[in-house]
């Protein structure tokens, strides 16, 4: 049940509770459902991002070896999560920088979006990172997505540069 967990944040809703909740691999089939909804979303609209078969239970499990794993549940329902990393020399390069933390795989379920859930997780990892002394907040975004980089800068996000990954490119962000 989710109030045996560490709740790290709450917000009301009309219809309940938003308790945002540092996950356990006990959460894995929440978390699995919630990424492999979004990437089959993606795929249904030719965004060239993720695809479902990313997003087995092997490698949620392999996720909280470098990561820290946020769900946001309303009452008990999984409504979104995003993850944390200390890191992300991957997609940062030389610009990787260990005083910052690095936001990804924020995502919403379908039935929880237009609720401003997105922004508050944000704000939430932002709170997270810089309660651990971290400068700041990063993330990556694909190039070829202009609303979601949009919606990005519209968080107070600015834009740093871009990385080639080969099969695409992904703009470099930070508040």
């Amino acid at each position: 049940m989710v109030q045996d967990l560490k709740v790290i944040k709450t917000r009301r809703e009309p219809d309940g509770i938003i308790r945002l909740v540092q996950a356990t691999p006990n959460q894995s089939e929440d978390i699995r459902a919630l990424l492999v909804e979004a990437a089959e979303w993606m795929v249904g609209n030719d965004l060239n991002h993720w695809t479902p078969d990313l997003f087995t239970l092997d490698s949620i499990h392999k996720y909280f070896d470098d990561r820290d794993i946020y769900i946001a549940y309303l009452n008990e329902s999984p409504a979104g999560l995003f993850t944390l990393q200390g890191d992300d020399p991957a997609y940062w390069g030389a610009l990787n920088d260990e005083a910052y933390g690095y936001l990804h795989r924020l995502t919403v379920g379908r039935a929880y979006r237009k609720r401003g859930l997105s922004s508050w997780m944000i704000d939430a990892a932002e709170e997270i990172v810089l309660a651990a002394r971290k400068k700041g907040l990063r993330l990556d975004c694909i190039t070829h997505s202009p609303k979601l980089n949009d919606f990005y800068q519209g968080q107070g996000f600015i834009h740093l540069g871009v990385t080639d990954m080969g099969d695409r490119k992904v703009n470099l962000y930070q508040r």
